[in-house]
């Protein structure tokens, strides 16, 4: 049986918006970062524009994670070390994943659809829970984790 793999690439709507406009865009910037690997999905992973990408894809990761968890520790988001987790784990898994396709075990198509569910899942679950506090902070605050 063959794997069932994501093919579509991230939509945004506003059902993904936590309500604060900096994070929404953070958000978007990744989803496009991510739609640019399915655009290349049967190119080998060790590739150069691929390997450009995900370079691009993980410091755009990380330096999202920090600004959102400046701003959920600002809010005093009481999650915020299990939050804080979730963007360890998946720093993790994409660094396993460029190992494993350095070793020709994983590919575009697999990682794409990865990416594409974690992307979803952590926006509609995890990011969800921390709209009412953020998007009740002063405007200069939210504005200020930029």
């Amino acid at each position: 049986m063959t794997p069932r793999y994501e093919t579509h690439p991230i939509t945004w709507n506003e059902s993904f918006s936590v309500g604060v406009d900096l994070m929404d865009q953070h958000h978007q910037q990744l989803a496009s970062l991510i739609n640019r690997l399915a655009e290349r999905t049967s190119e080998d992973l060790n590739s150069e524009p691929m390997v450009d990408i995900l370079g691009a894809l993980v410091r755009y990761a990380e330096y999202h994670f920090r600004q959102e968890e400046e701003l959920m520790a600002t809010a005093n988001y009481q999650e915020l070390e299990t939050h804080r987790q979730e963007h360890l784990q998946f720093c993790e898994i994409i660094s396993e994943t460029c190992y494993g396709a350095s070793l020709g075990i994983v590919g575009a198509r697999e990682l794409f659809s990865y990416l594409t569910r974690w992307w979803r899942n952590h926006i509609l679950h995890e990011d969800m829970k921390y709209k009412p506090l953020l998007s009740a902070l002063p405007e200069h605050l939210r504005r200020g984790a930029a």
